[in-house]
């Protein structure tokens, strides 16, 4: 039963549960279970994106695609304006704004702001504990690889001294017959494990690490999925490095702070930042990882900012 709790919480917290805040576990373990349940999107997370981007084109927002936030300008402790980069053509300009609202880690948050970080604001980073990467492997598969009745969402176990992620583990997610993640006949699936983050970067031999990781999962999920070279269509990994190179997350790190007594909900990081109008959303803030999680810090944030206006 403590296994299985530590793996559930594990996904959401990124503690065990001898480390989650009870009410933070009561709410993540209540998510996965009827009638809330996990579901899929019907055509892929693809589909928020697009909704995203046409609700904020449609309200006069303007998307800025391979373009680099590169410095938060601050003056007698008021965000002023940001520096961005254009990723393409290295064109740099400063944008002012009134508020800024910075869908970042708290890390990122203080590497941004330089020397105008807050000393304490700045220290108190610095001692969280240390965060979690990701090892993650995608497979496009033929549908005869698909165990009939599969579940969209499982969770691999298993004992050994293999190099995959902290706790012996995958998780692993399917997609479903015409759900819009694969073509007719094919399907996808997604497995990840939680990693150190800082053994990736520091590490020479980085290709044959990866390819180690890679070929111990796809041997675990062998022993469900029926994996041979004839039904792996195609197959990429990823690591920690990968997400700092698509992401520019620190580090690649994933899902958020640690949703321990001390950094849960009043303990954690708010909204308001130290500077006057720089707010901070996403994982590193109440209520924490997921897409409804950030989107909630988000909407915290847009309330805050409204109330102020009025």
């Amino acid at each position: 039963m403590r296994t299985f709790l530590d793996l559930q919480l594990k996904l959401y917290s990124q503690v065990n549960a001898e480390e989650t805040a009870l009410l933070y576990a009561a709410t993540a373990l209540s998510v996965s279970q009827e009638p809330q349940g996990l579901f899929h999107l019907e055509g892929s997370m693809q589909v928020l994106s697009d909704r995203l981007v046409e609700s904020l084109e449609r309200d006069g927002g303007k998307l800025l695609m391979r373009h680099t936030v590169e410095h938060i300008k601050v003056e007698n402790n008021n965000c002023s304006a940001i520096v961005i980069r254009n990723q393409k053509t290295g064109e740099s300009w400063t944008e002012s704004a009134e508020h800024v609202v910075a869908n970042v880690t708290v890390q990122n948050l203080v590497q941004l702001l330089g020397e105008k970080a807050p000393k304490g604001y700045k220290k108190r980073v610095e001692n969280l504990p240390p965060a979690s990467g990701a090892f993650v492997i995608y497979l496009g598969v033929d549908q005869s690889a698909i165990p009939p009745e599969c579940p969209p969402h499982l969770q691999f176990l298993y004992d050994g001294n293999g190099p995959i992620g902290e706790n012996n583990s995958l998780f692993v997610s399917v997609s479903r017959v015409n759900d819009g993640r694969a073509p007719v006949g094919k399907a996808t699936i997604i497995a990840s494990s939680f990693v150190d983050v800082d053994k990736w970067f520091y590490q020479e031999n980085y290709d044959v690490i990866k390819t180690e990781f890679t070929q111990e999962a796809i041997s675990h999920l062998a022993k469900f999925f029926y994996l041979k070279p004839e039904t792996i269509i195609h197959q990429e990994a990823a690591t920690p490095r990968t997400f700092y190179n698509f992401t520019a997350r620190d580090k690649g790190m994933v899902g958020g702070i640690g949703q321990r007594i001390p950094t849960f909900g009043p303990f954690g990081f708010a909204n308001r930042t130290p500077i006057n109008n720089l707010w901070l959303v996403g994982d590193s803030t109440h209520p924490g990882e997921g897409t409804a999680g950030v989107s909630y810090s988000a909407l915290t944030v847009v309330r805050q900012i409204e109330s102020l206006n009025r």
